[in-house]
């Protein structure tokens, strides 16, 4: 058994102590092996000014202040929801993917990309909840971290920048067999009870199941000037590179995942139970699995995951459902931005006589714009609902996007609208629907159209 030492980093408003039943349950499965919580401070994702910035250059302050391993493969982790993102922007920022000091790293309910909660932890009842819950220090501000929630909310551009950086590519191999075995396990089980005023469909009651998957794709479709003309160019879609495994715990949430539940449960209790043992044997798997058996331990847990959706189809339970996020970027040809748009979807459904060409309002769950950047959105989709209900080959997804200015009569410089009156939009085939729609996953999209300019804009006039 390996005697490498374990850090546990711990996610935003949470303090170190909370992983204290689970490190002593490690110290007792795996012989005594060193494990240091580590945690920048226990209240410093909750400042206002902190950004992750500063929570990746502060991590490796205390890394090397704390003499943690630094050569390649000589330390396994344990990193809990925000700590996610720190852990990767740390890695990606410090090392090479061959020379990364992390060899088996454990993600619990990671918000790889992002929470819908977090927006909501700006408003004032979600600075209250977090503030009272967090246990601010006395003369202590009262702050809730903004520029850490902003980079948690659903479609930021750092959880899209951070994906490119470390997802596709030669960044990905970060997480391969070989270099970092990445195990992400996540609940599905959310608290009705504890979040009524923000409850969701296939999540733990704060993050995604489809945002914790490290695995994703990216695809880019680029509008034509004219929708009277050519069709949209649909570039493949690209899965994101290197090897990491995923599990979906049914039985767990957001804080039963830690194992808080067992701070004075007995190692022998906990192996005995069926909710919880069946945890913490993930987990140790999660930190002892070697190289050669990697491969073979991600199967075992995508096995267990499609009996899960398999379960959830036939019993026709839309909180068990497997979804996608649909993180969609709208641009023009030059690479800026465009925030005013508005996309539409519509179903050709044989099945349905009365209207075979209408909103699909089942499948498509909720649609979140960046507070910040409203070109990026999230689409919350329903991948179980959308297959069943265009499940024939003549069957398909229409969509259709108008962004403002819309280029007409004495508009200077503006976009066509496309998929209105069946002129230009975009339509995805049943066969193709499982390259733009997976479950369990994030889509990064990228809509392009074509800014165009009128001739008033720029003359040239003869003298």
């Amino acid at each position: 058994m390996s005697d490498r030492p374990i850090v546990i980093l711990h996610g935003w408003s949470d303090i170190s102590s909370s992983f204290a039943p689970l490190a002593r349950l490690l110290r007792a499965k795996l012989g005594g092996r060193e494990i240091a919580i580590v945690h920048l401070a226990d209240y410093i994702t909750m400042e206002d000014e902190v950004r992750f910035d500063d929570l990746v250059s502060a991590m490796e302050r205390a890394w090397r202040d704390n003499d943690l391993p630094t050569g390649r493969g000589g330390v396994d982790a344990i990193v809990h929801s925000t700590g996610a993102l720190v852990m990767r922007d740390w890695l990606q920022r410090n090392y090479e993917p061959r020379d990364a000091p992390i060899k088996n790293l454990v993600m619990l309910a990671p918000a790889n990309f992002g929470s819908p909660l977090a927006h909501k932890g700006r408003s004032l009842p979600g600075r209250i909840w977090k503030g009272f819950i967090g246990k601010v220090p006395p003369g202590a501000a009262f702050q809730t971290g903004t520029r850490i929630l902003k980079g948690l909310e659903l479609a930021s551009p750092h959880t899209w920048e951070l994906a490119e950086r470390d997802r596709f590519g030669d960044g990905g191999t970060m997480y391969s067999q070989g270099n970092v075995l990445c195990t992400v396990l996540v609940g599905q089980n959310a608290n009705r009870a504890l979040n009524a005023v923000a409850n969701e469909d296939g999540w733990d009651g704060t993050v995604r199941v489809a945002t914790a998957n490290m695995d994703c794709a990216r695809m880019r479709v680029i509008f034509p000037r004219d929708p009277d003309g050519a069709d949209p160019v649909v570039h493949e879609p690209e899965p994101s590179s290197g090897m990491t495994a995923f599990g979906i715990l049914d039985a767990h949430d957001h804080g039963t995942i830690k194992l808080t539940q067992a701070r004075r449960r007995l190692l022998a209790d906990v192996e005995n139970m069926r909710r919880d043992g069946s945890l913490f044997f993930d987990i140790v798997k999660s930190l002892t699995v070697t190289d050669d058996r990697f491969e073979t331990w991600r199967d075992e847990l995508s096995m267990r995951n499609d009996a899960l959706l398999d379960r959830a189809y036939r019993a026709r339970r839309p909180e068990k459902h497997a979804y996608q996020n649909t993180v969609i970027r709208v641009e023009d040809q030059y690479g800026v931005g465009v925030e005013d748009y508005l996309l539409e979807f519509f179903e050709r459904d044989d099945d349905r006589t009365r209207n075979s060409r209408r909103l699909h309002r089942a499948a498509f769950r909720s649609v979140h714009a960046y507070s910040d950047d409203r070109s990026y959105r999230s689409f919350y989709i329903d991948c179980t609902s959308l297959f069943r209900s265009i499940d024939r080959n003549t069957e398909f997804l229409g969509v259709s996007i108008c962004a403002h200015p819309e280029m007409e009569g004495e508009t200077p410089v503006g976009f066509a609208a496309f998929g209105q009156g069946g002129r230009g939009g975009l339509r995805i085939m049943h066969r193709d629907l499982h390259d733009f729609f997976a479950p369990n996953r994030t889509l990064l999209l990228t809509l392009q159209l074509t800014r165009q300019q009128s001739g008033s804009v720029f003359k040239l006039r003869q003298i």
